[in-house]
């Protein structure tokens, strides 16, 4: 642990075991008496956080102290058949809805082979060679629906924008409604998080999706990562259940994380924005940092809130006054759509609400252009750590 701290070496853990065992003998007070180094697992991979990445790796059984040895690392990969206790046993599949497994695989083979994958987007050196585009990217306008209220799933969006067999997820079954990658596009490392339409919550920020995302920026930041990050937002989820799920205090994880970041940011707005949602997909705008890049596809719409939402309230007396639902209906969806057009990609653009309004297909070019603008490198000082789950 301690050579790992000095020369910032990357870590893996094999954490399967029982935990400590009762009858072991305890060195007394102070703990530092220990004759190991300065470091010792738990306080290691807590100085470790941020400075360089480190991997746990469960394959059978992690009980107790394991259990806890994994909680701290960066990244957990596990077993679709290993097991998590502390109390009771828990399968890795649980773990992976609560966001404590980051990828699941079908066995050690695969585990080893996706922690090879993640530390080759750590290495800065492994950057030289372009990569391959892939073979769906042309036809990336086709995966938004021509009706706006349709969903679609925005990881073929996210796949056809990365280098061929470059996109790792995490956290697939954890904050269903956020999307977080690691990925390369033209051979630069990158991290991505995006909005997901077709969750249940159709893309609505929860207590989850908050936490998932702020943890994400802040890994993609201690490690030198660009963040692209792809738009589709209603807004963050209100109402009893988001509150008694923590959604007031959650809900600005990912702000503050956008806002203390040091990588680059390039925001990508495909369909829609509203509220207080795309702040923390892109930041605020106005503080002390900004996106370097905020794109928009022609298909976009932005505002305060739904537009049919807002059409309720403006029209809301000539709404209820009329003589049938279909007739109020008729009048809140007309004042959409002309709210829309006044909203749209290209007026948008008009007014300097992005830096340019582009067709899909233009988006990987655009991007990288940018990144290789911006030479990566690691920060000389751990910024932070990265916020255990």
């Amino acid at each position: 642990m301690y050579l790992a701290i000095e020369h910032r070496w990357p870590l893996i853990i094999m954490a399967n075991g029982q935990g400590a065992r009762l009858d072991d003998p305890r060195t007394p007070p102070p703990i530092l008496a220990y004759t190991r180094g300065r470091w010792d697992i738990y306080d290691g991979l807590a100085e470790m956080s941020g400075w360089a990445p480190t991997i746990a790796i469960v394959s059978g059984d992690a009980r107790g102290a394991h259990a806890g040895i994994a909680s701290l690392a960066d990244l957990v990969i596990a077993t679709k058949t290993a097991t998590f206790a502390d109390g009771r046993a828990f399968t890795a599949p649980e773990y992976a809805k609560t966001g404590d497994v980051d990828v699941l695989v079908d066995d050690e083979h695969a585990a080893i082979a996706t922690a090879r994958q993640y530390l080759d987007l750590y290495n800065p050196a492994t950057e030289g060679t372009r990569g391959e585009i892939h073979p769906t990217h042309d036809d990336m306008a086709d995966v938004l629906p021509e009706n706006r209220r349709r969903p679609y799933d925005m990881r073929r969006i996210i796949t056809a924008f990365s280098d061929d067999g470059s996109a790792l997820e995490l956290n697939r079954d954890f904050g269903r409604s956020m999307l977080t990658y690691f990925a390369r596009v033209e051979g630069r490392a990158i991290g991505i998080f995006a909005n997901q339409p077709k969750s249940p919550l159709a893309g609505a920020i929860d207590a989850d999706a908050a936490d998932k995302a702020a943890r994400f920026v802040e890994r993609c930041n201690a490690y030198g990562l660009p963040i692209v990050s792809f738009v589709d937002n209603p807004g963050y989820m209100v109402g009893p259940q988001a509150e008694s799920e923590g959604i007031a205090r959650h809900h600005a994880r990912p702000l503050a994380a956008l806002h203390h970041r040091d990588v680059p940011l390039y925001t990508v707005q495909l369909r829609k924005a509203y509220g207080l949602g795309p702040y923390a997909m892109s930041g605020f705008g106005a503080g002390r940092r900004v996106p370097e890049l905020k794109l928009a596809w022609p298909s976009v719409e932005s505002g305060g809130m739904s537009l049919e939402g807002a059409a309720f309230l403006v029209k809301r007396k000539e709404i209820l006054a009329a003589s049938t639902r279909e007739e109020g209906i008729k009048i809140r969806d007309a004042y959409a759509e002309t709210m829309r057009d006044a909203a749209s990609g290209v007026r948008a653009g008009r007014t300097f609400a992005f830096d340019d309004i582009i067709a899909p297909p233009a988006t990987r070019s655009t991007i990288a252009a940018m990144i290789h603008r911006s030479p990566r490198r690691l920060p000389a000082e751990k910024p932070h750590p990265i916020d255990p789950r």
